[in-house]
This record gives structure tokens, sequence and C-alpha cells, in this order.
């Protein structure tokens, strides 16, 4: 790139030569006019730079011609260099590289070789000290930056770039590794980036998998004896030992009121019949089976009102289930078959040859 810019630089130089040489000429008088005083041609020292026909105001950042590309750019102030304009030439290369400008070259490799020809326009103008900052820059921009082309550039400029480099050994390999510290860290920061996205997706996999069954209480199913609000709450084992509890104490109770109205019955019918009742044991089995009938039923009731108290104490409004489920087909995660691999190779022995063909499947 630098030699094609050199060869465009060149080209321009020697179309530009010839014109100014001619403007320089003297001007031959007509030959039939032979009446007015011939005027002496100008010398080389009367004749002054040529006037910019839209000087730039002073302060301004806009650019006297249109925005150019950087290819073209870098063109015109190779051809200042060329020329011999270094202090005109440094001018137009900090304006190029001005960061608050409307012509901010932007390809880097365009910005480092302008940083390279800002370098040799200084040293060419005497500012050797000054030279050194945009080495530096493009030193810093591209540390794998080689010399510059010394088909283009003289030989103070490269020893200049040498010497800029040599001064930035050390300082770019702590940038080198200031970057390969920062790269390691992205690198572990993007392997834990990805193991934790693999854990959230395991996780997500879990609850999609789970399936929850919220069952809801009533207190009024609570309210029952015989252990129903035990059996609500979840409470097995008390609510088989009320249900069985209550069953026993009013079968009981009802067997009584049985037994009690059958002696009756009989007595009754014996003293229709004329026959002899034994009333004091009549009496007797009357009372036996009263109390049993009574004891019965207040035990009965004290259990059951018992266990309808316990069940409304430890009333629980709600049970959750977890059930698991299997995941739809479109969310099950996809299995890569194991890959095929089949080789062959000959061989020869002393008996002959053969292929030899080996397979993981």
């Amino acid at each position: 790139m630098q030699r094609f810019l050199s060869a465009v630089a060149f080209a321009s130089l020697g179309a530009l030569l010839p014109a100014r040489a001619a403007a320089q000429a003297p001007v031959a008088a007509p030959s039939a006019d032979t009446s007015r005083p011939k005027k002496p041609a100008p010398s080389v020292g009367d004749v002054g730079p040529a006037k910019n026909p839209r000087p730039v105001e002073p302060g301004s950042k806009k650019p006297p011609y249109p925005r150019l590309s950087d290819e073209a750019e870098l063109s015109r102030v190779a051809g200042l260099y060329e020329a011999g304009k270094y202090r005109e030439c440094s001018s137009e290369i900090e304006r190029l590289l001005d960061p608050t400008g409307h012509t901010l070259l932007r390809q880097p490799a365009i910005v480092e070789n302008a940083r390279v020809y800002w370098a040799a326009c200084l040293l060419g103008a005497g500012e050797g000290d000054a030279a050194d900052a945009p080495l530096r820059a493009a030193i810093h921009e591209n540390p794998q930056m080689k010399p510059p082309d010394s088909l283009v550039f003289p030989q103070p400029v490269i020893e200049r770039f040498l010497k800029v480099r040599d001064s930035l050994v050390n300082e770019i390999r702590a940038a080198e590794q200031a970057r390969i510290l920062q790269a390691q860290a992205e690198a572990r920061q993007r392997q834990q980036a990805l193991a934790r996205d693999r854990d959230r997706m395991r996780e997500l996999e879990k609850l999609a998998e789970q399936e929850t069954l919220v069952f809801k209480n009533r207190r009024s199913l609570a309210l029952v004896p015989f252990g129903v609000g035990q059996f609500q709450n979840r409470e097995i084992g008390l609510g088989y030992t009320l249900l069985a509890g209550e069953v026993l104490l009013g079968s009981l109770s009802l067997t009584a009121i049985v037994v009690q109205s059958r002696l009756a019955t009989q007595a009754d019918n014996l003293r229709r019949s004329g026959s002899t009742v034994d009333e004091v044991r009549q009496e007797e089995n009357q009372r036996t089976w009263s109390s049993v009938k009574t004891g019965a039923f207040w035990a009965f009731a004290a259990l059951a009102v018992g266990g309808v108290v316990q069940a409304q104490l430890d009333f629980v409004p709600e049970f959750r289930e977890v059930r698991r489920r299997p995941l739809p087909p479109e969310l099950s995660p996809t299995v890569l078959p194991k890959p095929t691999e089949v080789s062959a190779a000959p061989y020869f022995d002393a008996t002959g040859g053969g292929l030899s063909v080996k397979g993981r499947f």
C-alpha cells in the first residue's frame, strides 16, 4: 500500500513540476508589437506561493475542499511531504487526525501511515522531539507494526521509529500481558456464564418436569365425627383410632338399647300369659344395660366432640403435592447420536497382505 501511494505521489509531483516550470518561464513579447516596452520576466524569488481560492477561517475545523476518501487524503499529504512542504504537511495531518474535526481518518491502516508521514514531516521541519508522539501512538495501536518502508522514507525516519519502538518495549510487553490477562479473564467469564446457563437450563428442566397439585380442605368436614377431620388433615393413624372407638362405643350403646327393649318385651309377654316373672332379676338386668347404654353413649359423645375439636385446632387449609411428569417432545433435550468412525489401512506381512478395517459405532 505504501509503495502504491508513493508511486501515486511521484506521478502527481511529476505532473506538477512541468506546469510550475512553465509558469515561472519568461513570457515572450509578440513580434508584431514593437512600440510597447518589454517587461522583465519575474525571477524565481519573486514567484510567491499560490493563493488558496477558499481560505480557511481561523479556528474553523471544516476543510477548504470537499471531504475526500482516506486513500486520497493520504495521497495528498504524501505529495506535500515529497514536495518538501513539511510544515504544511504536518498541519494537514494534524487536522486529519484531530478527533473533533470533520475530516477524521477512519481506516486503521491509513491512520497508521498518516502518523508515520506526520513524524517524517516533523523531522523534516526540524522538530525531532515532537516526531516521537505520532510514532508512539502508531506503535500503541499496533504493537506488531513494522518499520517504515525504506523506499518511501529516509533513514532518519526509520531510525527514529526503531528508537521509539525500543523505548516502548517494556510498555508494549506490559500492554500485551495486560491484553492476555484480559482475554483470559473474559474467557473465564464466558465459561462461567456458559456453566451458569447450563445449570439454569437443568433447573428449568427439573421445574418443567414437576407438577404441583393443590388440595384445599374444608372446615365443614372437620365438624364430622368418626375421624373425618383427621383424615382431611392427613392424620391417618388418629383418624382410624377415632373411627374405631366411636363405632365401637356407638354400637355398644345401640346394643344396650336393643337388649333393654327385648328384656322389657319378654317380661310383658310372661305377665300376660300368667307366668311368674323374677322381678328382682329383671330390674337388675335393666339397670345393668342402662348403665352400659349411658356409659357407652357419653363415651361416644366425648370421643366425637374431642375428635371434632382436635380437627378444628389442627386444621390445615391446603396440601401441595409435587408429581413428576414427562417433558413435551419439543422441550426434551436433543440426544445426539454417537459418531460412527470407520478407518481402513492396508498391511503386509510374510504371508501376503490385506486390508485392516476398524470402526466404532
